[in-house]
């Protein structure tokens, strides 16, 4: 990392990585007063080698692996990594396995935003947000420990389907879940997305505009936020994604407060979806044969990306027979939403607004470390 000259008048301060609203992520501001004039990420405070730890363990060891690799949103990890293992292979999963894995995806993104909401009531200082967040996402993690036997590292889609089937009765369970959360949306709402106080720490704070999004990487809520309408569920559909009716959700304001809205506009969405692929999930296998998995083929190479809670999530894997890949390489969203865009919007703003923007990206540094 470049060092920052610090020339009087200008002050160091240190963002992280112990600050509770940093997330063990680290950055070095450079204040004017109380203006931010430029900040410096330094990650890496995260970083565990997953690329590298994958490239010693098979596919089926792997599924558990990603889990790690965004830890309030791992089932993206796992249908990506299970995808481009199929496509490497050169098989598919049964037409079942793939609605079990793309309803529990989207139950995922439904914990993953509420999740947003809780931070960001902490970090904004209305922890009454905090405590409610809190308490709704365990409606998502027992369904969550029912189906898979994890609340929050589930293990559940492998290379070829999931690891097991929906246990009986886990339907009405799931559908239940989902009239509670629609329901629990006019809470949020009366609390949070028409608070006063919300919308005059958020409304015009960090605004990015779309062609910025674009030429820094922005992906998902915060891509769309900006108004640029693309969601690779709807634009480059896979597994069941097609067999759903569901709206991109877009604004066009670009700032704080619009990032969050598309998330909470996207949870009534992502309920659309685990209602309609709950009512017709079809029988048959769960999962392929694991067989097909043990030996991966001498050239074989795969990119697949799909669409996690904070955007575009990429796995490109290489192999050269044996048991194991020989090369994984891993993109998450929050790569450029950490290291390109969070600078580029705390430039001129106020100290006092840095956690706003930064929770408003949904910056998540196990994804950008790995």
């Amino acid at each position: 990392m470049r060092e920052i000259t610090m020339d009087f008048p200008f002050m160091p301060l240190p963002f992280g990585p112990q600050h509770p609203a940093s997330a063990h992520f680290h950055a070095l501001m450079k204040l004017e007063g109380e203006k931010v004039i430029e900040l410096r990420p330094s990650p890496g405070y995260l970083h565990r080698g997953f690329e590298k730890l994958m490239e010693y363990r098979n596919p089926e060891q792997n599924a558990a692996l990603v889990d790690r690799l965004c830890i309030p949103d791992p089932f993206p990890n796992e249908l990506a990594h299970a995808i481009v293992v199929e496509r490497v292979v050169g098989v598919e999963a049964p037409e079942r396995g793939q609605y079990l894995r793309v309803i529990m995806t989207e139950l995922g993104r439904i914990l993953s935003h509420i999740t947003q909401f809780g931070v960001l009531g902490m970090v904004l200082g209305i922890e009454t947000i905090t405590k409610i967040a809190w308490g709704d996402r365990e409606k998502i993690i027992r369904i969550n420990e029912i189906v898979t036997g994890g609340r929050l590292y589930p293990c559940y889609i492998t290379p070829g389907g999931v690891r097991r089937d929906f246990p009986k009765g886990i339907e009405k369970q799931i559908l239940e879940a989902m009239d509670y959360m629609e329901d629990r949306l006019k809470l949020y709402d009366d609390l949070f997305f028409e608070n006063s106080t919300i919308a005059a720490r958020m409304r015009n704070v960090g605004v990015l505009e779309a062609r910025d999004a674009i030429a820094l990487g922005a992906t998902g809520p915060n891509l769309r936020a900006s108004g640029v309408n693309f969601d690779l569920r709807k634009d480059e559909p896979y597994d069941v994604y097609g067999d759903a009716d569901f709206k991109v959700i877009t604004a066009s304001d670009g700032d704080a407060y619009s990032r969050t809205l598309c998330r909470r506009r996207e949870i009534a969405e992502s309920i659309s979806i685990v209602r309609q692929l709950v009512g017709k999930i079809p029988g048959g296998e769960f999962r392929a044969d694991k067989k097909l998995y043990r030996k991966l083929p001498e050239e074989g190479e795969a990119h697949f990306c799909c669409e996690a809670a904070r955007g575009e999530l990429g796995f490109h894997m290489i192999t050269r027979g044996g048991t194991t890949p020989y090369r994984v390489k891993v993109r998450g969203p929050t790569f450029s939403h950490t290291l390109a865009v969070f600078p580029f919007l705390a430039r001129g703003v106020q100290i006092s607004d840095i956690p706003a923007i930064y929770w408003s990206l949904d910056s998540v540094p196990a994804d950008m470390d790995r």
